[in-house]
């Protein structure tokens, strides 16, 4: 049995009464995985944003093992069905969102400055719209091109980009989540 396994067996110990295990069991497994890419190891900023996607994923546990008549008590204004699945659904868009603030998914690019032409490094991130699709939200310059002998495959370009972005990601999370 693998990690996973045995952390999604202990959760669903919770879900005794539930007629549909199996989704539960799937939902607690997304949960789980998350799906990091290698460069998180090189990537101390993000590391620190690993607690605070645990706590939300934790939070998020606590409102999907309720039982619909404890929601009415301790969720307020959820009132009816539709209202508990938009209240899951914005659920799974913040932990998939803080999920790419911590491992952020960019592209880097070699541009021309067109007055200057002088190469620039320009780094691309992605977002979700809250619709879940995955855009191409944000674009920053990391500065000249050849301040990064490895060009696009430089450590430090890839480093500085993943912070970039990571930086106006933040802003837009803070945006929608911190008010």
């Amino acid at each position: 049995m693998t990690k996973i396994d045995a952390i999604v067996n202990e959760k669903m110990l919770n879900f005794k009464n539930t007629k549909n295990a199996s989704s539960v069991r799937n939902t607690l497994i997304w949960l789980e995985l998350d799906n990091f890419s290698k460069d998180l190891i090189k990537d101390f900023q993000g590391q620190s944003y690993l607690q605070e996607l645990n706590d939300l994923k934790n939070a998020y546990v606590e409102f999907y093992q309720l039982y619909l008549d404890e929601i009415v008590n301790q969720q307020p204004g959820l009132n009816q069905v539709a209202d508990v699945v938009a209240k899951n659904d914005a659920y799974i868009l913040q932990i998939a969102r803080l999920r790419m603030i911590v491992d952020p998914q960019i592209q880097l690019s070699q541009n021309v400055h067109k007055q200057t032409k002088i190469l620039y490094m320009k780094v691309k991130g992605y977002w979700l719209t809250d619709n879940g699709v995955k855009e191409r939200k944000f674009f920053k310059s990391l500065g000249r091109f050849d301040s990064y002998k490895g060009g696009i495959k430089d450590e430090n370009a890839l480093l500085d980009g993943r912070n970039k972005i990571r930086e106006a990601m933040l802003s837009e999370y803070s945006a929608l989540y911190k008010n």
